[in-house]
């Protein structure tokens, strides 16, 4: 009687405001941004609602768990369509087709069509979501399997790009050394900035081909990995940010710069590294894990506390140090919510955290564990396979972004070390030999003396040096995926590689290339 005489109040209220509440949402509603990820949160929302829809609770609180789901930015929506029906007094088959009609994604917009024709069909909703999470999970497959192919292509492209940006790069310091170009200055700046925006342009374009998907999650409690990086970080993130800026100040060889990057970079990016090995393999474990799970406390009808006694840890691989912990606390008596919590953190998985929680909710609303494990298990392996098949290509093109990078940079520096070296000679030459020579041989030697252009030739190189090597870094981590701490490690990689080579291939050229006049 309290709910009716509120919806009551809320009609009336609206009636004598000449509807002015149903005008501000439809304009919220319009104004609403069609989120970026909404297909990675639209296969975990069906997958939870058909999880939660096997204890055959209400559907309005169908709508009201999903519309919870802050995590998820399309569950806004679900509970859009819960306080129409809740508090305006819609029913569910109108909401959803007034959120339809007012949704720009085409994707959400059909989906709320459809339930709007379900639900006033008088069709279970339980029937209805566990085919709409099927139908999702096959088209967010095919959507991302398209991703990896197009990643695959522009990850091609992008290394023919850098290859003739430094075959551009070389031509213009071998004409350096072969004519007399007086506006050098001008033409290394507008190649500089020609670099900038070609990485810049490439960077984008394989952002925008990358699947879109979280792997890490972003709670409080931590893997062991995730803790040594964030204890590592509050030490070596400030220091060398002093340090480097010192380094700069004092006027060090950019060389040396690029090392001390690495040396406070590489040692958090070691860890993240391993963090997203470690996540790579819970996650693959983790399908038949919560599978089995499942099936034992459905099929003799005992507690998930009792099943996972009877499970058998050997076959769960890494998990089983997470599994027993959580089965450990479970047995002392300590709240689920809080062990599971734990061990989702522990796990550093933003699918382990996301799947755990489908599965604990929809058993503590009473649903069949069996098949809820089963539902969890099938959207989990899902994206564990087509991880996979990303991973075959980000692991190819890895190594060759890194030759590709050695190669590239010490090209450079060896092209500007011979022009250097070449240019001193013909210096001593055409000093010692002026009056002997005559006029006519001082011209032709005048023609490869370029003394006076070598510092802006040596400040063109690094610059490309550093365009090359931030580039690089970024495009690693973008085809791969992943925490973004991951960054330092092929940042600090990168860095190395470059300052390494401006280190040993002068010495290098120094060493071979010893003219004597």
């Amino acid at each position: 009687m309290k709910s009716e005489g509120k919806i009551a109040y809320l009609r009336l209220h609206a009636a004598k405001h000449g509807f002015e509440g149903y005008f501000n949402l439809a304009r919220r509603l319009r104004d609403t941004k069609v989120v970026e990820r909404v297909n990675d949160d639209m296969l975990f929302l069906l997958t939870y609602m058909a999880a939660i829809s096997t204890a055959d609770i209400e559907r309005d609180r169908i709508f009201d768990y999903a519309g919870s789901q802050k995590e998820y930015e399309a569950s806004k929506y679900f509970r859009q369509v819960h306080i129409l029906a809740s508090r305006w007094g819609y029913a569910y088959a109108k909401a959803c087709k007034y959120i339809s009609q007012r949704l720009k994604d085409e994707y959400l917009s059909k989906f709320f069509g459809r339930m709007s024709n379900i639900l006033s069909s008088g069709e279970p909703e339980k029937n209805f979501l566990k085919q709409e999470k099927l139908t999702r999970e096959e088209i967010y497959c095919n959507e991302y399997e398209r991703s990896v192919e197009s990643l695959k292509k522009w990850t091609d492209g992008y290394t023919a790009l850098m290859v003739s940006m430094t075959l551009v790069v070389t031509i213009i310091l071998v004409s350096v050394m072969i004519y007399n170009i007086e506006n050098i200055e001008t033409i290394a700046f507008l190649i500089v900035l020609l670099t900038t925006f070609t990485c810049g342009i490439a960077l984008f374009i394989i952002y925008k081909a990358a699947p879109a998907e979280k792997k890490v999650h972003t709670l409080i409690q931590k893997s062991r990995e995730q803790e040594i990086i964030r204890f590592l970080s509050r030490i070596l993130l400030p220091v060398g940010a002093v340090s480097l800026t010192a380094l700069i100040l004092i006027g060090v060889k950019l060389q040396y710069i690029l090392l001390a990057i690495t040396f406070f970079t590489l040692p958090i990016g070691l860890f993240a590294m391993i963090d997203d090995k470690n996540i790579d393999e819970r996650d693959s474990s983790f399908p038949a894990f919560i599978k089995t799970l499942g099936t034992l406390a459905g099929t003799t009808g005992i507690t998930i506390r009792s099943a996972m006694k009877d499970l058998d840890k050997e076959t769960i691989g890494c998990l089983k140090p997470g599994v027993e912990e959580l089965h450990a606390g479970l047995l002392m008596g300590l709240t689920s919510k809080h062990c599971w919590e734990k061990f989702i953190g522990e796990t550093g998985s933003e699918l382990i955290n996301r799947c755990s929680r489908i599965f604990t909710d929809a058993v503590e609303l009473g649903g069949d564990p069996a098949e809820i494990g089963n539902i969890v298990s099938t959207s989990s392996l899902a994206i564990v396979l087509l991880r996979m098949k990303r991973r075959l290509v980000s692991s190819g093109f890895r190594g060759l972004a890194i030759t590709l990078h050695t190669v590239m940079v010490g090209l450079l520096i060896f092209i500007v070390e011979i022009i250097s070296k070449f240019s001193g000679l013909v210096s001593k030459v055409s000093d010692s030999h002026a009056s002997l020579q005559g006029s006519i041989s001082g011209m032709g030697m005048s023609m490869f003396n370029v003394a006076d252009s070598v510092p802006q030739l040596y400040k063109f190189t690094f610059s490309i040096v550093l365009i090359l090597t931030i580039s690089n870094t970024l495009v690693i981590k973008i085809v791969e995926g992943g925490g973004n701490w991951k960054l330092l490690f092929y940042g600090g990689l990168m860095s190395g590689i470059s300052g390494v080579c401006m280190i040993i291939i002068p010495a290098g050229v120094s060493r071979v290339f010893t003219f004597q006049a």
